[in-house]
């Protein structure tokens, strides 16, 4: 049996009247909708949509999902559109009783703009994108759905976009942004010190979002397309630890300070795997398999095979083969600390961008290890050590050389050094012939 329910997006229970916000009220539509899942269960899903009308939560009755009527506000527009919107969905759906809830959103988008698709605003669309990506409605060009961490960076996007709005007391749509809007807006992020790889990720987003309702015929926007529209990169200072540094890890005695040594173990096992902390901080008993360690990547849903090492080997033996339950901020707080003890203070010269400004620091090296740095440090000694790029790759898992080169940390230097012992630059000393001796006779 289908039914309507309405909620507010930010009940803001918490705030008192005075201080509230005006929140979004969305409509939820079960009808007993599901798809089969990986191990054949059913997941059910309901459709989700924002009216695109808001109230102050105070002024909001939950148990009859309407608004309240005061002597100062009245809402009978609005709860008449709401009943009306009800009515609405239950007629589509008793017209397209096999319709999933993306297809229910689309012809209810129809019904409401008249087919006019174009009425439909950036800052609505916006709201739209993110509530499919997080749903799984909307899938990546792979046709995957979007990671976690990749819908809490649009919704971060979505913030700052609604903040430099405000600001600028105005709200933009589809054919506003333009190049006017991209120097105003960078110029608002480079004023409250954002870096130059932040906000090239927002005009990132923000140009996925625009190509995507371009493409559904929402608006003809093509000043996105302008190379001045461009995306803001600069190269990060990542550091790498080298054997010998990871020695001094592995040598330190952390008995006394068991939350250190755990952290430092934790790290040292992403050392020797090149994983990501996601993989290399969850490994137990069920990932060893004959001599090796077995995992599915979480991020990229790749499956490596990894071959132990004897360091490794007694870490695991340490805990059974169980890590124990870690926490990524404070493993992050701690390895800084250990590799400061550690004496692992060579001075690198860092370069940040603030208030649009290059801005030049000398900091020892331990103030940069992070848990990151773990699975670069890996990659990056593996590589060193002599070991093909392609067979490293089976293990980190990156697809591609060129991806896995710019990913390892290799000083040229290094790679001097690395390379003055291959046969090449070694060759056999050569041989004086009888004709010579002859000649010279």
């Amino acid at each position: 049996m289908e039914e309507v329910t309405y909620y507010l997006k930010q009940p803001q229970k918490d705030k008192t009247p005075s201080t509230q916000k005006e929140t979004l009220v969305y409509l939820f539509f079960s009808y007993g909708y599901f798809e089969i899942d990986s191990k054949g269960k059913k997941k059910y899903i309901r459709l989700k949509y924002s009216t695109g009308r808001r109230i102050f939560p105070y002024l909001w009755n939950i148990t009859t999902q309407r608004a309240r009527s005061t002597q100062k506000t009245d809402y009978r527009n609005l709860n008449s559109y709401l009943d009306n919107l009800e009515n609405l969905i239950k007629g589509i759906y008793h017209k397209n009783r096999n319709a999933s809830p993306s297809r229910l959103r689309e012809l209810l988008d129809i019904e409401l703009k008249g087919g006019g698709k174009d009425k439909i605003n950036l800052n609505n669309y916006i709201e739209k994108y993110l509530d499919e990506i997080k749903e799984g409605t909307r899938l990546t060009t792979k046709g995957e759905k979007y990671k976690p961490g990749t819908v809490k960076s649009f919704k971060s996007f979505q913030s700052i976009f609604n903040r430099f709005q405000t600001k600028e007391n105005r709200k933009y749509d589809f054919e506003e942004i333009t190049m006017s809007f991209y120097h105003s807006f960078t110029g608002y992020l480079t004023d409250k010190n954002y870096s130059p790889n932040t906000i090239g990720r927002h005009i990132k987003q923000l140009k996925i979002i625009l190509r995507a309702a371009r493409e559904e015929g929402l608006h003809k926007n093509i000043e996105i397309d302008n190379k001045a529209f461009k995306t803001l990169t600069k190269k990060v200072e990542n550091i790498y630890l080298n054997e010998d540094e990871i020695k001094k890890l592995y040598s330190l005695d952390l008995s006394d300070k068991p939350n250190y040594d755990l952290a430092r173990d934790v790290f040292l096992v992403g050392c020797y795997t090149a994983q990501r902390y996601s993989d290399y901080s969850t490994l137990n008993e069920n990932n060893i398999k004959n001599g090796f360690i077995e995992l599915i990547q979480k991020k990229t849903q790749e499956k490596v095979i990894i071959p132990i090492r004897p360091e490794l080997n007694a870490i695991l033996d340490k805990y059974n083969n169980r890590l124990p339950k870690t926490y990524v901020q404070k493993v992050n707080d701690y390895i800084k600390k250990i590799g400061a003890i550690a004496e692992i203070s060579e001075i690198i010269q860092t370069e940040n961008t603030k208030g649009g400004a290059i801005v030049k620091k000398d900091i020892p090296k331990y103030n940069l290890i992070k848990t990151h740095t773990a699975r670069r440090s890996g990659a990056t000694n593996m590589y060193l050590a002599g070991i093909p790029s392609i067979d490293i790759m089976k293990i980190t898992g990156h697809r591609t050389e060129s991806e896995f080169l710019k990913y390892i940390k290799v000083t040229k230097e290094e790679t001097a050094h690395n390379l003055a012992n291959h046969p090449y630059f070694k060759p056999a000393p050569i041989e004086e012939t009888d004709n010579k001796s002859t000649n010279n006779t």
